[in-house]
């Protein structure tokens, strides 16, 4: 008799859980809780959140304490949004951030310290290194100061690779190595462990999930980066995978997604799967026919990832389609639907109610094997 495969086992409880009414919705408050199920696995679950969201109170910020174990915020701690002059920073909200998970006892990623897409304009108008570098040791010395020992993990540097503008490095042609040169990744993430030494060092990217020749590419760089930052005594912890999947947009090769992470993981950091969500513009109109296809995009990434035992975070770009980038068009404007619907990309609906794809986050969780939480 043959032995049934653990990938037949997931997709035939899936099955069962994506057998729903034509809405998609599994049940009003699932139990056990995302987070409870993640951390059986040593796996530490949450999602992305707003300070608006939590100051609401409402009954959003009930299903995010209850679901998640940690939080992250969604754009209250880039360095645009803080620091709308040289030498002004506002913490307000950040501080208020952290303040709700210390007091809901959830763990807190710092995202992100350096992001050239959002950098403040003002350090644009600095013209010597000199400057350019004051300037982001005093951003990363604060950040991590203010906030040490609250912080489960920084994302120093978010999105440093590009190989496409063809540096041998693969290096983005962006601010920062404008303004000071390769060595400003190392800059940042050894003030970053001086700052806050028990943090957690992420490099955090995107567009390493998909079977294409420019992903290829990211991928490669990706390892190499990591691999050059360990030989030079650069203080780095954890991969952040982004994980923006799309429905039918992209081809997807498990073997080279479970390559990379095995390849990742050999260079002794962590991986952290901190941005997923799901983009719906290619799938149908019909409800139940788009939450099963989002929801199968979910099982057939997660079955990878989480087989990965250095995979110790898994963080949706939030949890319910209430507050999504994406259904306020925020993303890519080729990731939009044309056909007026709202995006449906996350595990619980605008109504709160659990969906498909919280179906496929939670078996996905229950296969995983067990591993050490670090």
């Amino acid at each position: 008799m043959r032995a049934i495969s653990r990938r037949e086992v997931l997709a035939g409880t899936l099955a069962l859980a994506l057998a729903t009414p034509a809405r998609g919705d599994v049940e009003p408050s699932p139990a056990p809780a995302l987070k409870t199920l993640a951390a059986q696995r040593g796996i530490l679950y949450g999602s992305c959140a707003a300070y608006t969201q939590i100051a609401a109170e409402d009954d959003f910020t009930v299903l995010l304490a209850r679901e998640c174990g940690l939080i992250v915020p969604e754009n209250e701690m880039k360095w645009a949004e803080m620091s709308p002059g040289a030498g002004l920073e506002d913490f307000r909200r950040p501080d208020q951030m952290v303040d709700f998970a210390d007091a809901h006892g959830l763990h807190f990623r710092g995202h992100n310290m350096l992001w050239y897409w959002r950098t403040p304009s003002w350090f644009f108008e600095l013209h010597d290194r000199k400057s350019s570098e004051q300037a982001i040791l005093k951003r990363v010395d604060e950040m991590g100061r203010r906030y040490r020992g609250r912080i489960h993990s920084w994302d120093v540097v978010n999105e440093p690779l590009n190989p496409q503008d063809g540096r041998p490095d693969g290096l983005r042609k962006a601010v920062f190595l404008d303004a000071i040169g390769p060595d400003y990744l190392a800059l940042a993430h050894h003030a970053a462990r001086a700052a806050d030494p028990a943090a957690r060092l992420v490099v955090n990217e995107y567009d390493v999930e998909y079977d294409t020749p420019e992903q290829d590419d990211k991928r490669l760089a990706s390892l190499h980066l990591i691999e050059a930052m360990k030989k030079a005594g650069t203080p780095v912890d954890a991969f952040g995978v982004q994980a923006h999947l799309s429905v039918d947009r992209l081809p997807f090769s498990a073997r080279k997604l479970r390559r990379f992470l095995s390849e990742m993981a050999d260079l002794e950091v962590a991986i952290q799967i901190t941005e997923l969500d799901v983009t719906d513009e290619n799938a149908p109109a019909a409800t139940s026919e788009r939450d099963r296809l989002v929801a199968d995009q979910y099982a057939r990434f997660l079955e990878v990832a989480l087989d990965e035992k250095a995979v110790k975070l898994l963080t949706c770009w939030g949890l319910s389609d209430r507050h999504s980038w994406i259904v306020r068009h925020e993303t890519n404007d080729q990731k939009w639907r044309r056909d007026g619907l709202a995006s449906r990309p996350l595990p619980f609906d605008d109504a709160l109610m659990a969906k498909p794809a919280w179906a496929a986050i939670a078996e996905a969780l229950k296969a995983a094997p067990p591993r050490d939480p670090g």
